[in-house]
């Protein structure tokens, strides 16, 4: 379901950010074998600019909220999508580069996750979730919450990385 509004997708206050408390839970042990996996492995892509998450932030702020479907754009290795599935959530990821799918496919089948890495452009990305995280490229920012005013429900949230460290999350605005 896409937003019903007579203001324009692209007008600043479409979305407001809301406070996420990580809840502290320490990383399973399943978890922190998969990221330790995922880190070994990106030295096997020769990917230009890809800069991993923080994901043990992630896994904190994934765990507070209600579990539900859960799409990582730009997902590079995945593992930000096998955490979600770790942590309950029915997850998948979409990535332009056709050998960061291939990579975190793989990865996910080592863990046996179900999860799904499909190959496409995160701008062009029109599935509905629950949940979206996205680490862009900081040009791409505007345009990322443009696309996620766009398709986003009510209850929709956006994490969304404005560097390593600094993770926020995003809704539309009541009444946007």
């Amino acid at each position: 379901m896409t937003r019903e509004s007579n203001r324009p997708i692209d007008d600043e206050d479409a979305l407001c950010e809301v406070d996420l408390e990580g809840t502290g839970r320490e990383l399973t042990p399943l978890a922190q074998q998969f990221i330790e996996a995922g880190r070994a492995s990106f030295k096997t892509v020769d990917e230009f600019g890809f800069v991993p998450s923080n994901y043990e932030m992630l896994w904190s702020k994934l765990d507070a909220l209600p579990r539900g479907k859960f799409c990582e754009l730009g997902s590079g290795f995945g593992i930000a999508t096998g955490l979600a599935e770790i942590l309950g959530f029915e997850a998948q990821g979409v990535e332009i580069s056709p050998e960061l799918v291939q990579a975190s496919q793989t990865l996910l089948a080592k863990f046996g996750l179900l999860a799904r890495i499909k190959c496409g452009d995160l701008l062009q990305w029109r599935e509905q979730a629950d949940v979206f995280f996205v680490y862009s490229w900081p040009g791409q920012v505007a345009d990322i919450e443009r696309m996620f005013a766009a398709i986003a429900s009510p209850q929709t949230r956006l994490l969304i990385c404005y560097g390593q460290d600094d993770m926020r999350c995003k809704m539309l605005r009541p009444n946007a």
